[in-house]
Formats: C-alpha cells, sequence, structure tokens
C-alpha cells in the first residue's frame, strides 16, 4: 500500500527498500519534475522516524554538483518522508552487481566530485554516516552523488565518513573489499598513487578536501580510440564462424552449378540491394548492373531520402532527446537537438553520443547547420546500424566542427546509416553540451 503523502506529489513506481527505508520514483505536479521519495518503513520506531527526518534536514545543508539535492522533508499522518533528487533511480552498487562498474576514467572522474561534495558536507558541519556503494547514486553520463540521506548511521565523524568512502572507491575500482588488492594492480595504466590516496584516506591521514584534492590530480588519459582497434580482434572469431555459417547455407541452398567466383565478404550482396523485379537478374549482380544502361541511368537519378533520424547513445542511458529528433529536418534553424548536459568533458564519461540517418539513395554532400563550435565528430557509415565497437563501420571524416555551416562531401555508397559521433562536446555554462539545427542530405 502506497505511504500517505502531500497531494503535491504522485507516486509513480516503488522501487524498492534502501535499508528500512522504502523508495518511491514520484512527479512533484507543482513543478511538474521527477523526484525520489523516500519515507521511513512502517515498522519504524518513533524515534527512528524522528532521527531520519532530522539527518535529512541537515544533509539539506550542503549544495554541490555531486551531493543529491533534498527539496523538502516532514512528517504527516502515518508517515515520514524526504524529497529529493531524482538521478535516474540507479547507484553504484547496482552497476557494480550487473557486472564490471562504470569506465575507469568516469570512475576517477567522479571520485573527486564525490570526495568534494562529502568536504562540502564537512564544511557544514553535517556527517553522513552510512556511505557505501548503495549510498551513490549514480546513472551513466551524469554525475555521480551523494544520497541516501536518514540511513541508520555506522559512522559520527568526519573521518569515518572519508574512511568510508575511501572503502567504496576501491571496491567499485578493484571488485573486492578495500585492502585487498591495489586497484594499480589490477588496472593497466592506473598510475600508483591512486593506492596511496586511498590507502591514506583509509589510515585517516587526509581528510575530505585533500582527498578530492588527489584524485582530481591523478594523471589517467582514457583510450579513447582504443576500442576502434580492438573490436577487430574481438570480432574477428565471431566474424570468421558467421561467416563459415554463411557459406554452408548458401552451398545448401543454391541451384545454380554453374561456376561460381570465390566468395568474399566485400562480394556479399546488400540486403538493400536486392534486384527489382522488372530486370534480369543474370548470373551475378556485376553482370545485371555493368552491362544494362539502363539500369545505371536509374542508379544515377535515384533521389536521397532520408528514411529515419535515430538519437544514439549506447554508452549511456540509451537516449539523447529523442523528442528534438524532428526539429534536424523541420527547415527551421531556429530550432535544434542537443545533447544532454554533461558536468565533465564528453571523454571522461564515455567515448562518444551521436546520431544515426537511415538513408536510402547514394548521397554525395551532407550538410550540418549549427553544429556547435568545437564540437569534435566522427562521420561513419555502415550497411546498417551497428554497435559503436563494430568493425562494419567505415570511417569517413574525422574533425572538429568551425563556426560556419559544415559540408561535408561523401563517397559513393548506397543506402545505409550514416552515424555522427560526437566524440567531445564544447563547454557551455556550467558544463558541456553540443546543438545541432538542421541536417540535409543530397546528390
Amino acid at each position: 500500500m502506497p505511504p500517505p503523502i502531500p497531494d503535491r506529489y504522485r507516486l509513480e513506481v516503488r522501487l524498492g527498500r534502501d535499508e528500512d527505508i522504502e523508495e518511491w520514483f514520484a512527479t512533484d505536479l507543482e513543478l511538474d519534475r521527477p523526484v525520489l521519495i523516500r519515507v521511513i518503513g512502517p515498522e519504524a520506531t518513533r524515534a527512528r522516524g524522528r532521527a531520519f527526518l532530522a539527518a535529512v534536514q541537515r544533509a539539506s545543508r550542503a549544495s554541490h554538483t555531486h551531493v543529491a539535492a533534498v527539496f523538502a522533508a516532514d512528517t504527516v499522518p502515518g508517515s515520514t518522508y524526504a524529497v529529493t533528487e531524482w538521478v535516474g533511480g540507479t547507484t553504484l552498487a547496482d552497476q557494480l552487481g550487473a557486472g564490471g562498474g562504470p569506465p575507469i576514467a568516469e570512475l576517477l572522474s567522479n571520485a573527486g566530485g564525490l570526495a568534494e561534495g562529502l568536504a562540502v558536507f564537512h564544511t557544514a558541519g553535517v556527517t553522513h554516516g552510512a556511505i557505501d556503494a548503495g549510498a551513490v547514486l549514480y546513472s551513466r553520463g551524469q554525475p555521480a552523488k551523494l544520497g541516501g540521506f536518514g540511513r541508520v548511521p555506522r559512522g559520527s565523524s568526519p573521518e569515518d565518513d572519508v574512511r568510508a568512502l575511501a572503502g567504496t572507491l576501491e571496491t567499485a575500482l578493484t571488485g573486492m573489499p578495500a585492502g585487498a588488492m591495489a586497484p594499480s594492480e589490477l588496472i593497466h595504466s592506473l598510475s600508483p598513487s591512486v593506492d596511496d590516496i586511498l590507502s591514506s584516506a583509509l589510515a585517516n591521514q587526509i581528510d575530505a578536501r585533500q582527498l578530492a584534492d588527489r584524485l582530481r590530480a591523478v594523471p589517467y588519459s582514457p583510450p579513447v580510440s582504443v576500442p576502434f582497434r580492438l573490436s577487430w580482434r574481438r570480432l574477428l572469431p565471431a566474424g570468421l564462424l558467421a561467416l563459415a555459417a554463411g557459406v554452408l547455407v548458401w552451398a545448401g541452398s543454391a541451384v545454380d552449378t554453374s561456376p561460381t567466383p570465390p566468395l568474399e565478404v566485400s562480394s556479399l550482396p546488400l540486403p538493400t540491394l536486392a534486384s527489382r523485379p522488372d530486370t534480369d537478374p543474370g548470373p551475378t549482380l556485376a553482370s545485371s548492373s555493368a552491362d544494362d544502361p539502363t539500369d545505371q541511368a536509374v542508379l544515377e537519378n535515384e533521389p536521397v531520402v532520408l528514411l529515419r533520424v535515430l538519437d544514439f547513445d549506447p554508452l549511456g542511458d540509451g537516449q539523447e532527446h529523442p523528442n528534438r529528433l524532428g526539429l534536424l529536418t523541420d527547415g527551421d534553424p531556429t530550432t535544434e537537438w542537443r545533447t544532454e548536459g554533461y558536468f565533465d568533458p564528453l571523454p571522461l564519461l564515455k567515448e562518444g553520443v551521436g546520431l544515426a540517418f537511415e538513408v536510402s539513395g547514394s548521397p554525395a554532400l551532407l550538410e550540418l547547420t549549427g553544429l556547435s563550435e568545437g564540437t569534435a565528430f566522427r562521420l561513419m557509415w555502415a550497411e546498417s546500424l551497428l554497435g559503436v565497437d563494430d568493425a562494419g563501420w567505415e570511417v569517413i571524416a574525422e574533425q572538429q566542427a568551425g563556426a560556419a555551416t559544415l559540408r561535408l562531401p561523401l563517397p559513393e555508397l548506397r543506402n545505409g546509416v550514416w552515424l555522427l559521433w560526437l566524440t567531445d562536446l564544447p563547454p557551455e555554462e556550467a558544463g558541456y553540451r553540443a546543438r545541432l539545427a538542421e541536417v540535409s542530405f543530397s546528390s
């Protein structure tokens, strides 16, 4: 049964429990925004309810990018509740439990921010008292935030908080309890300075501010281009198996016993290039297209049509403002699609984010109007939409946007998917974001 709360909030989905606290995804009807509502369980004593409320009220004193904002906390007949910022509904514990956790560069970037947020807590005279992976709110592509306010405390001092955060970060890096193994022994190219920093925090030798400063100074560069090189080795065994299976199916189903040239990957016909009913397929695709001038004229005059636009965020939450995709082709340069706002440089969070364009015909030119100056991008093409690390992508261009409309000449590629993969975003206000007004493919 849903707990009693003020009418201002509409409970949408019960998320579960954080120890003795029920969590709900809800909507603040007055401000029309999503919120997280935490309600002390019905089995709790009145004293526990008062302690929960007091802890949340103390937490509201801290304001920082890496601390979940507290919007309200109160007691009504039948429940004691807190309303806090909604940051995606997942925690660091969820990510670790799902297998692997966040990328190292992303985790390190957020680690310094979490320690800085904890320092703000302590400066305000507040301690958290119950930091672990479940108290770190962490949705991919967004800054990690300290949450879990109002838990039963397991510590009472700033030193307890620093030790708990350092242990949580070490476990996130190694996948093992703190102290079991030095992170740099498990993670390639991770500086041993991380081991020293976390060990110092676990030994009460540094405070939260010092922990933040040292973590932010850790020299670690994410290998942004590695996935494109590794993908060939990673996909080669599967590709060979798939090719062998295709050969067997082709051989078993063939009814034409005339000599056939050796099967090569590059000669496999595209699914979208099937012969038209009014043409004689002939013995091979090559003979039907090269010998018939009528067919060649039809292909040359084929219109270029943008069939579909998709947001492409496979390394984040799976979507990037899909409700604004229609603005890319509305003919109005004053309207725009935009990425989410990121608090840290994109390469520290993920390899990229982008837009996929399904096109029929053979476009010769791509025009990008209003792409934010300073946006780094890679333009790629494939027969169909693939995973970003798939070796099937052909890289067409790689550059940085200037102030003018971009006009990119395209090679002769018929049909398929064009991927505009943004690899770095320009700074904007308090974070990083890219905007794009119009997209046009033409022959």
